[in-house]
């Protein structure tokens, strides 16, 4: 009996030195706003849509500490839809759908060496557009209204499949990362790229590089080269960024700029975007040329929980066709103006 007792002792206590040693996190958010866009003359649309204050999602994670300062780990991140109870969202009327972990899928490898990562990520360059994003890449008006790919069928102007990264390690404010991503056969994912950038005190600053490779139907390259810097001076932030896509002979420049002013646990964002286009024909370069506005207030009740307001509006030139919101009515005129607003609340856990 007493040399059970003490194998079980022994058991639970390896057990509890190699739980030490590695953990599993469940995290994830969840938001959804009351959001109404006008697109002209195709109408209105009244939605309760998510992710306009953030992406919702899912997602597990691991950290195994290998010992000599070397960690080894995964990340399993997905979308959802809380507002019919799916995944991904999709189209405003959309039924639910399975569930996937299309945000993030990585198994990685740290140390004081820096990370190497491979999976599906963000590429660098759309890491480096988004970190100057006051909107965080999602509602009204956030700058990927308007940001295109320009017609090229490229699908890295976010993330890459069966990608392989490499991010520097601590360096004094000095970070970076480099992406190379195999097209295995799929139109638009071959790509390579990379990012570096300074950050100290409130100053951030970085630019970033990519190609994807002409693959299947493309008939070129997409270049995408951006810069962008924030500035925290305590009373707000300021940050701006310049982003210029070329592909075969039509362009997209697009500037966007924003000031985010806390005070207490409330904090007012106001920002401004424009693009424009070039191309062998006035129509093709029309068709990437515009203005967003778009102004927000954020309540914070904790760190976890906070409810919004935002407004965006989108001013076409006379080719251009963007909308304030992936949840707006179809159909929207070349030069019409879009404009959306959205009242929300997201919870982070």
């Amino acid at each position: 009996m007493k040399k059970s007792l003490l194998a079980l002792a022994a058991l639970t206590a390896f057990a509890g030195a190699a739980s030490a040693q590695s953990s599993v996190t469940l995290f994830g958010i969840l938001d959804l706003a009351a959001t109404s866009v006008n697109n002209a003359n195709a109408g209105t649309l009244r939605t309760l849509s998510p992710s306009a204050n953030a992406t919702s999602r899912l997602g597990l994670r691991s950290v195994e500490d290998l010992g000599g300062g070397m960690t080894a780990g995964f990340w399993l991140e997905g979308e959802l839809a809380p507002d019919v109870g799916g995944g991904i969202h999709g189209a405003p009327s959309a039924s639910a759908s399975a569930m996937t972990w299309q945000r993030r899928s990585t198994v990685q490898l740290a140390g004081s060496f820096g990370e190497f990562r491979m999976g599906r990520d963000y590429t660098p360059t759309f890491s480096n557009i988004s970190a100057y994003d006051a909107w965080g890449y999602v509602g009204v008006a956030t700058l990927a209204n308007v940001r295109s790919t320009i017609g090229s069928g490229a699908g890295t102007a976010v993330r890459a499949n069966n990608a392989i990264e490499y991010f520097l390690p601590s360096l004094g404010g000095l970070y970076g990362n480099v992406m190379v991503s195999a097209g295995e056969n799929t139109t638009g994912n071959k790509y390579v790229g990379g990012r570096l950038g300074y950050a100290a005190g409130p100053l951030n600053v970085s630019g970033a590089y990519g190609k994807t490779y002409k693959t299947g139907a493309m008939i070129d390259d997409l270049k995408t080269e951006s810069i962008g810097a924030s500035f925290n001076a305590g009373f707000m932030t300021v940050m701006g960024a310049f982003e210029k896509n070329d592909y075969s002979s039509a362009s997209q420049k697009l500037a966007t700029g924003a000031v985010l002013v806390p005070f207490g646990a409330s904090t007012l964002k106001l920002s401004i975007t424009s693009t424009t286009g070039s191309g062998t024909t006035a129509a093709a370069a029309n068709a990437y040329k515009a203005k967003e506005y778009g102004i927000g207030y954020q309540y914070d009740l904790s760190k976890r929980t906070a409810l919004y307001a935002q407004y965006g509006r989108v001013a076409n030139g006379s080719g251009a066709k963007f909308t304030a919101s992936d949840s707006g009515a179809a159909g929207i005129g070349a030069g019409q103006t879009s404009s959306g607003y959205q009242f929300g609340m997201r919870h982070n856990f």
